[in-house]
């Protein structure tokens, strides 16, 4: 998906969630970040980075073009001087870590020199960055680079202005207002590339003095962002005179307003960089399915997803410009729906919807075919999938993460695309989704890590919660003690602790044994609402949510109907479901699952088949162990029995808290009349069996506030298999 992931998406999506359903942000695959820092927390903004001071580092004597393209080839300059065919392998690296916006640069020079040398031992020979960075950033790529036995080159990205995007919804708005922002920074780019720049740090933007020249690694440049529809219609309607455009570089034929409005940005680029430092390299806008050049007849969602198209083969080069352009596409394998339902892709034996899609974009173009983003979220949580293939928007385990973009990488390879990058290096705990964006304190998204959100889970490396694991759910004991016990119930004990992501709990199970009988948390989480019994089981407390561990295969997580706000979202703010019983009803004494939104109904314009709305069984409990270092490992797992035992890990969202930090968890709907935040200052729990007998007894749960969240990095079980298959491409 991705980049600035606070996204364009976000204004149309929160107006089609509760009028249509539409399903446009929720589909999308990248992951943007929002480029300005939270008004809330400019005061705590921290950039290391930037108190780094300037230090010079040799560049290679040689000053001349670093790549170019040949036809539908991609070259770069090779350790002699000569250009020879290259294809890219790499990853995207974001601007964010735990704890900041990507507007705040919080990540230091000593954090990219570490991720260098695992970006480079993954045999990866291309990164990409969506805007400039700071300093620290180009002091660390070419430190790296002038010692490495293979440098990492750089596809260097600029960014648009968004805000000015969704205001004007026109390129040419406000006497060129985006165009003059759009400039200084292609402007301030290429500067700062060369290692000549001195730029202001405005809210938002990165800046500083750039001393580090790392041209010669720069490949390409891919300005611009996924460019939704309704900015591309707009400024094509109020911009009908911008015809053409012929300039020294560049020139257009049978262009729209908005195509012309590239070729001018490009025509800018090329000419300040060969005026100014006597060299050109290839350009290449940023693009993805949704505003890509072909008809797509069973798209169902057409006139979201097929209803304009940005062609760079409407932007010519001429002589004088000796670099050329390549094309550059966000492709992903479960967006927009018609990777599930366009007959031409999804027709025949064993079909590949994306790779027949790349197969027909690649034949499209004249110029090399990049996809410059595709990638697969290790989320527990789910937000899309593809209907064919199962390579979805989340709910992946992390093995199965990494086959799936070697899958995606072999295709982008064997069509004959010029190359691939990974979304992304790392995990951002920032990011938000639509089916969960309005369950989390906005405000405070960076500050801990929601795995129901695909969008934060993209990563090859993870930043898993807690300075060390707090707990590992392997059945073994060894991560508790006496005093995180909260409460005792007929020889059952309950244990408790959380960190940054999860509440974790551990049962002694007495003489009960798990897969013989069933074993209960009740929780009571929110005051003045919830049940008093369960199926006959009375409680000392209303329980808001009731979590049944039967067995490896069936044991799920409940919700009070009264405070299940799936219900609310779509059967009372929308009815697009059926409503369920005891909806509006206090102590009604049951429990019902617990489920996340995935896609409006769909019906297919090739076929006429009708989709129906489709959901995630958010409270189904996977068995498995947590430990990395276990063969066994699942990264998905929620539960795991031991010897006595059962430890299990439950989402803080599972829960409706908007932001454990704060305490803050969602409030009562039918009250508010809006999904609203509210504080507590602790949960209670109970643990009890079929066979207890009595009113079953609560204890009180209490944990520590905190500002900026504590985590350790790690690779994925993703990462070796990268590295494998990035070792087999030359």
């Amino acid at each position: 998906m991705n980049r600035y992931n606070s996204r364009k998406l976000h204004r149309v999506f929160y107006i089609v969630l509760f009028v249509g359903f539409l399903s446009l942000y929720a589909c999308a695959p990248r992951s943007e970040q929002s480029p300005l820092v939270s008004p809330a927390i400019q005061t705590a903004a921290v950039t290391p980075a930037a108190t780094i001071e300037p230090t010079p580092l040799p560049t290679p004597d040689y000053k001349g073009p670093v790549s170019r393209v040949e036809g539908k080839t991609f070259l770069v300059r090779n350790d002699v001087g000569s250009y020879e065919p290259f294809f890219i392998k790499g990853v995207n690296i974001g601007a964010a870590k735990p704890g900041y916006w990507p507007g705040e640069f919080g990540i230091p020079q000593e954090d990219y020199s570490r991720w260098f040398q695992l970006i480079g031992e993954m045999n990866a020979n291309t990164i990409r960055v969506y805007v400039p960075q700071m300093p620290g950033f180009y002091d660390a790529l070419l430190a790296y680079n002038l010692n490495a036995e293979k440098p990492l080159h750089l596809m260097q990205g600029i960014y648009m202005n968004e805000e000015l995007i969704v205001t004007y919804l026109d390129a040419y708005c406000n006497d060129g207002e985006l165009i003059s922002s759009f400039y200084r920074d292609l402007k301030n780019t290429i500067d700062i590339i060369h290692g000549n720049a001195a730029v202001e740090k405005l809210p938002g933007n990165a800046g500083g003095v750039y001393t580090s020249d790392v041209s010669n690694y720069v490949i390409g440049y891919l300005p611009g962002i996924e460019f939704s529809a309704d900015f591309v219609m707009g400024t094509n309607e109020r911009n009908p005179d911008k015809t053409g455009f012929s300039g020294t570089y560049v020139y257009t034929e049978n262009a729209s307003p908005f195509e012309v409005f590239l070729a001018e940005s490009q025509e800018y680029m090329i000419s300040y960089e060969t005026e100014h430092y006597d060299v050109q390299r290839p350009i290449a806008i940023t693009n993805w399915v949704t505003t890509d050049p072909l008809s797509h007849a069973g798209e169902p969602n057409p006139e979201m997803e097929d209803a304009v198209s940005i062609d760079v083969e409407h932007i010519k080069a001429t002589a004088a410009y000796t670099a050329g352009f390549f094309t550059s596409y966000h492709v992903y394998s479960y967006y927009p729906d018609l990777m599930s339902y366009d007959l031409s892709y999804t027709s025949g034996e064993n079909p590949n919807p994306y790779r027949a899609y790349l197969m027909e974009l690649n034949t499209y173009h004249s110029m090399p075919l990049f996809i410059a983003e595709f990638g697969i979220s290790t989320s527990r949580g789910k937000t899309h999938v593809n209907a064919i293939t199962g390579f979805d928007q989340g709910n992946i385990e992390e093995t199965a993460q990494g086959e799936m973009l070697v899958s995606m990488m072999t295709d982008i390879r064997e069509v004959g695309c010029m190359g691939g990058l990974i979304f992304s290096w790392q995990d951002e705990w920032f990011k938000r989704t639509w089916n969960t964006s309005d369950q989390e304190e906005a405000e405070r998204r960076p500050y801990w890590y929601s795995v129901e959100s695909p969008e934060k889970s993209f990563g090859l490396l993870s930043f898993d919660p807690g300075v060390t694991t707090t707990v590992m759910i392997d059945g073994e004991t060894d991560d508790w003690s006496g005093q995180n016990i909260v409460s005792e119930s007929s020889g059952l004990r309950l244990s408790v602790k959380s960190d940054e992501a999860y509440l974790y709990f551990m049962i002694d199970l007495g003489e009960l044994h798990f897969g013989q009988d069933s074993v209960y948390i009740a929780a009571d989480t929110i005051p003045d609402q919830g049940n008093f019994s369960y199926k006959g089981v009375p409680f000392a407390r209303a329980a808001d949510f009731l979590i049944k561990l039967n067995n490896e295969t069936s044991s799920v997580m409940l919700v009070d109907p009264y405070y299940d706000l799936f219900q609310y979202q779509y059967s009372v703010q929308n009815t697009l479901v059926e409503p369920i019983a005891h909806q509006t009803e206090k102590n009604s004494g049951s429990f019902v699952p617990l489920y996340a939104a995935m896609n409006r109904e769909l019906v297919l314009p090739e076929s006429g088949v009708v989709i129906p709305f489709s959901k995630f069984h958010a409270g189904e409990l996977a068995y498995g162990i947590s430990d990395p270092m276990n063969e066994r490992f699942n990264s998905l797992a929620d539960f795991y029995a031991g010897d006595g035992v059962i430890e299990l890990r439950i989402p803080w969202l599972l829960f409706s808290v908007r932001d454990p930090g704060t305490k803050n968890i969602i409030a009562d709907w039918n009250v508010t009349g809006a999904v609203t935040g509210r504080n507590v200052e602790s949960f209670s729990f109970a643990v009890y069996s079929d066979k207890s007998m009595g009113t079953i007894p609560f204890g009180t749960y209490e944990w520590d506030r905190w500002d900026l969240p504590t985590y350790h990095e790690r690779l994925k079980k993703s990462y070796p298999i990268v590295q494998a298959c990035f070792a087999t491409i030359p």
